[in-house]
């Protein structure tokens, strides 16, 4: 993420990235087992909180999911027998699509539903507008700033939970057509550099 931002001219934000993944790991103490559906990024922060990754259909303490291309019927199956056997279910966000070049692809939401279906439990969401994302972002960058995002269902409630503005971009999941959206935004943009620009008026 912190290259990302370089790559926009953000430099030295290394300390300052907060992720869905940073923020189901806060939840979770070390030593505990974990069935984990998820990135590599996911993996690494809890192997640094010291949380024991466990294989499929092992026993867990806990389910975590997160977004993977790699999700099938036996991570499921495993997922979905930890959980019924009493495993705790974190789901680092449920955003139900995210947007790439050539149109939206199935986001994490979609996985931790098909995990809630089969378990019949739902999960503790650690992402925005969620209280583990809120206490971490506190904590690096203060009680007051600016949440920028595509979705009033997670961004705009993420900056109202936090006491932030928030600022609406429409170059993601909602458009100029979608509007007007709750909660209204304070700034609406078409981009990062538009809103940029109004907020700098």
């Amino acid at each position: 993420m912190a290259e990302k931002l370089a790559g926009h001219g953000i430099g030295d934000a290394a300390d300052l990235v907060v992720t869905s993944g940073m923020a189901a790991a806060s939840m979770i103490p070390a030593g505990v087992r974990a069935y984990v559906i998820g990135s590599p990024g996911l993996r690494a922060e809890l192997q640094v909180r010291d949380v024991e990754l466990v294989g499929d259909r092992a026993p867990a303490d806990v389910v975590v999911v997160g977004i993977s291309a790699d999700f099938d019927y036996e991570a499921l199956t495993s997922a979905m027998r930890a959980v019924r056997a009493g495993a705790r279910f974190i789901a680092t966000n449920d955003d139900a699509t995210f947007p790439d070049a050539n149109g939206l692809l199935p986001g994490n939401g979609a996985i931790v539903a098909a995990v809630a279906t089969a378990t019949g439990v739902e999960p503790e969401i650690a992402g925005k507008p969620h209280q583990a994302m809120a206490e971490l972002v506190r904590a690096k960058l203060g009680s007051s700033g600016i949440v920028v995002g595509d979705r009033p269902e997670t961004d705009g409630m993420f900056a109202r939970s936090m006491g932030y503005r928030f600022g609406l971009v429409l170059s993601g999941v909602t458009a100029l057509e979608d509007l007007p959206v709750d909660p209204t935004p304070d700034v609406v943009a078409d981009d990062l550099a538009d809103l940029l620009t109004k907020v700098q008026q």
